[in-house]
């Protein structure tokens, strides 16, 4: 499933900005429409996850978010104004934010005494967005961005098929979607730890809604972003198999601060860099700054969940780093980069990153506590 969603999305997902721009949007246009995906999350990671906690109806709102995203990518394929991009690009992006949370916790549910090692299942997902990304860039060349889009909705009827199969748990919070939610931003640690994960979003919104249209505007061709995502992508699958090993010697907090340094490093490397070709070995900071990332904030969610909400707490997670975060890196840098350019607006971002990472690591009590280790499904 990870394999078949994630290999889906790399045809796609990547390539929003270059389609808005190429029916005619302006930078500021694609901003919005690039804040939309992770202002979602803020909604459908949150809302959609507490939902199926709630009702124990997993497997049921899994299959309507994966049709609701195939179905609304057609209609941004052949929409050409503002307004109907709008509608249809905040349908996709309420129905593909609500997917992450759902399979995660189903994985820790399926592994678990052995959810510690979540990165060797979440590995697939990386190699299907690896292969997926490579093979598209030579679609986009001999096709168009069409290849992209078709691309995207086969793979998403594979994947509706593939869900079906999946144990997915049935189990729900009796206390109700919205009593489920403020049970978790009342436990003790949330708060630091939601601020934490929301400066590694901001970088990752940036990176995430402006990297292919900064090397079209530097020169690369389309073989070339699709192997820059691939590269990025390769570079974060080592980590996921030693996932269990860097969880029990490192701990997830310090993973999440080291993705934060890696993240600022990779977009102050963007702001300076001009040839095409020099993007690529940039790219490999992808596994630090998201592999890293990942391993660590769904493993200390996991930890610190109240019971009974383990996939509303996947989703809280979710909606601070991919939503506020990656929210406020999309727009903020689409004003950014229409006013003072690629080059300035990867660089004031990173700035801000990076010295989040500084602030986190050496101002005492500032970051959260290690969590305690237990599994919650």
């Amino acid at each position: 499933m990870f394999f078949v969603f994630f290999a889906s999305a790399s045809m796609l997902l990547p390539f929003f900005g270059l389609h808005y721009r190429s029916v005619g949007m302006n930078e500021s246009q694609v901003g919005v429409l690039a804040g939309l995906k992770p202002l979602m999350v803020i909604f459908g990671a949150g809302i959609s996850s507490a939902a199926a906690d709630a009702t124990g109806r997993h497997s049921t709102v899994l299959a309507i978010v994966l049709m609701g995203m195939t179905l609304a990518a057609f209609g941004v394929l052949h929409a050409v104004s503002f307004p109907m991009l709008f509608i249809l690009t905040l349908t996709f992006a309420f129905c593909f934010a609500s997917v992450g949370p759902i399979l995660d916790n189903t994985t820790l549910h399926m592994l678990g005494s052995r959810a510690d090692s979540f990165g060797r299942v979440r590995v697939w997902g990386g190699v299907g967005w690896a292969i997926a990304a490579f093979l598209i860039g030579y679609g986009v060349e001999q096709w168009g961005l069409v290849a992209s889009f078709y691309g995207f909705m086969g793979g998403m009827l594979v994947a509706l098929f593939v869900s079906r199969f999946l144990q997915v748990p049935r189990s729900g919070f009796a206390g109700g979607m919205l009593s489920g939610l403020g049970t978790i931003l009342r436990t003790k640690g949330w708060p630091r730890f939601l601020v934490l994960v929301f400066f590694a979003g901001l970088g990752l919104g940036a990176m995430n809604s402006y990297l292919l249209m900064y090397m079209q505007d530097i020169g690369s061709s389309g073989r070339l972003m699709g192997a820059a995502v691939s590269i990025g992508t390769v570079s974060e699958l080592a980590l996921f198999v030693i996932a269990p090993l860097l969880l029990s010697r490192v701990g997830p907090r310090r993973l999440i601060i080291a993705s934060l340094f890696g993240n600022g490093m990779r977009l102050l490397a963007y702001s300076v860099t001009a040839t095409p070709l020099l993007v690529l070995p940039i790219q490999m900071l992808h596994g630090v700054s998201f592999g890293l990332l990942f391993i660590g904030a769904v493993a200390y969610a996991a930890r610190i969940a109240p019971p009974g909400l383990g996939t509303a707490a996947q989703g809280v997670m979710n909606t601070a780093v991919f939503g506020f975060g990656a929210f406020g890196g999309a727009v903020f840098g689409g004003t950014l980069y229409q006013h003072l350019g690629p080059f300035l607006m990867f660089r004031i971002i990173g700035t801000v990153v990076f010295g989040a990472a500084l602030l986190f690591s050496f101002v005492p009590g500032l970051a959260p506590k290690e969590a305690v280790s237990h599994h919650t499904t």
